[in-house]
């Protein structure tokens, strides 16, 4: 991973975020059953998607550079046509097809009334995110990662911008047949077919703009291919080597969609009354995941340039270097994520007010149990991005499979007492043996040995100490100040009692701090504690 793909990836955390507080407005706009009935068409278009274009980006972009860099300029143009040419109808054929059955789908498959509609508005996106793919993967051949990452950036914009505009549209008039029919539910689905509409709309201005720059590049190609070879794959060869290359990449991104999905199915088929299972579905993906998936971002925003510098120690063959600067990685992933971790953990109640104030008790659950998620997680994307750079492919595929076989399991058992609280309970378990076999695999991979008491023990025993801040905090001042004052006081004085902690107990090495994201400021504040 070099420092434009590093950026690139930066981009795409940053579009995560976006998309988590799109979820979130878009879900008080709509209600709970509202997202509940969206996330329905959601999994369904996704994993559609993913078995259309899983990988594809990333697969054509290497096999465009390798032509490039041999001047085979005219298979680089055969290449790029058959792709867009079979993703084109591949992407039709599957928009066409869950057109068709959005109303099996939703009502056999899911078990989850309402949905049907808001999945036939979301069908197009299969398509049309099938020729965006496709534009995405020349440019990375070309070795520009600045359009994909733009173009995920504003996906989320006009998603935002069109998912506010149809929802009070179309959820203004189901509001009226709800009253008209006195059916509340009828104003969910309107709302969410306002979201589903938004979704398929969001998708022609990415394609604009990735057209427009791909138009502009076309000189010097239009140059080089007088210059470079004679094509000599036919269509068929061009298509057979793009999925024969992408398959290692599709499995794993379908692996680390397929908790999500199959959480929704076994909500849906559990007993549980149909109204009262869709409003807990509602909260859980549209509160606590909402929660969970923004900050875990943010911690990987900062972690990821990391990776960036571990590739630039091998190529200057200082491999003892680059194993100082993983381990870099690691620590600070863990020390930005266990004291998030706590802080959510403790301050549940306050932070499940200000998101759900009609929803308190289930949302503070939730946010008290699997809060974990977010070290677990900002972890494994570090664990499986260094992976994934260093060719092990493989590796990460099978610690995908074996975290969704522990997720099933779980959930499976955990369905009958805990209900909704069983998806939390999964997901802690398949990301915690996510989190291991990758962090073993990566481990042996840079010939590493971890450091237990400085990178794990002493950040949680000071992440403990935090959240007894927090707790008394709390205790002493939630009848005095609202939800959002307590949150940002409780913030403030346990971070710094955790920073600082970290500092006097010398937990960082100035070698290390050299080379992560906000390691001068840490460096600054410890030379006024006189540390180093």
């Amino acid at each position: 991973m070099n420092q434009a793909e590093a950026k690139r990836r930066q981009a795409e955390a940053l579009s995560d975020i976006l998309m988590f507080v799109t979820i979130y407005i878009l879900g008080r706009l709509a209600g709970d059953k509202g997202i509940a009935y969206t996330a329905v068409a959601v999994q369904a278009c996704t994993l559609l998607w993913i078995v259309v274009n899983g990988g594809l980006s990333d697969a054509l972009g290497r096999l465009l550079r390798t032509r490039k860099n041999k001047g085979q300029y005219r298979n680089i143009a055969r290449m790029r046509g058959s792709a867009l040419l079979f993703q084109s109808v591949l992407g039709l054929a599957g928009s066409l097809g869950l057109a068709a059955l959005s109303g099996v789908v939703a009502e056999k498959i899911f078990r989850i009334p309402y949905s049907g509609l808001i999945l036939l508005a979301m069908s197009p996106a299969v398509l049309l995110r099938s020729v965006s793919a496709v534009l995405a993967g020349y440019f990375q051949g070309e070795g520009s990662e600045f359009p994909r990452a733009i173009a995920g950036i504003l996906r989320q914009v006009f998603l935002l911008v069109f998912g506010i505009l149809f929802c009070r549209l179309v959820g203004g008039y189901g509001e009226k047949v709800s009253s008209l029919l006195r059916q509340e539910n009828f104003a969910a689905m309107y709302s969410g077919l306002g979201i589903g509409l938004a979704v398929s709309l969001s998708e022609l201005p990415v394609i604009l703009f990735l057209g427009l720059v791909y138009r502009g590049s076309r000189r010097f190609e239009r140059k080089a291919k007088q210059e470079g070879m004679y094509a000599a794959d036919s269509a068929w060869d061009c298509a057979r080597y793009l999925h024969s290359a992408r398959w290692p990449h599709w499995a794993m991104e379908l692996g680390m969609f397929l908790p999500f999905a199959l959480g929704l199915l076994f909500i849906g088929r559990s007993g549980e009354e149909g109204g009262q299972k869709a409003v807990e579905y509602g909260l859980y993906a549209g509160k606590y995941l909402v929660v969970c998936g923004i900050v875990a971002s943010i911690v990987t925003i900062a972690v990821l340039p990391v990776i960036a510098r571990i590739f630039q120690c091998f190529k200057r063959e200082e491999n003892r270097f680059a194993r100082t600067v993983f381990q870099s990685g690691v620590h600070m992933g863990l020390v930005h994520g266990i004291f998030l971790s706590v802080f959510v953990a403790v301050m549940g109640a306050q932070v499940a007010d200000l998101l759900q104030p009609a929803d308190v008790p289930l949302v503070t659950g939730m946010l008290q149990r699997g809060s974990g998620l977010i070290a677990l997680a900002s972890l494994c994307g570090y664990f499986q991005r260094l992976l994934h750079s260093l060719g092990k492919k493989y590796a990460v595929l099978a610690a995908v499979c074996g975290a969704d076989a522990l997720f099933v399991i779980v959930v499976l058992v955990g369905m009958g007492k805990a209900g909704i609280l069983s998806l939390v309970y999964g997901g802690l378990a398949g990301a915690g043996v996510l989190c291991v076999l990758l962090g073993v695999f990566a481990y042996r991979q840079m010939r590493a040995q971890p450091d237990w008491l400085r990178t794990f023990a002493v950040p949680l025993g000071a992440g403990g100490v935090a959240g007894l801040i927090c707790l008394l905090i709390r205790k002493a001042f939630s009848a005095h100040l609202g939800s959002l004052a307590l949150l940002l006081t409780a913030f403030v004085a346990a971070g710094l009692v955790y920073w600082i902690s970290l500092l006097l107990l010398r937990n960082f090495k100035e070698q290390e701090l050299e080379v992560v994201p906000g390691g001068r400021l840490l460096g600054m504040l410890g030379q006024l504690l006189r540390v180093f």
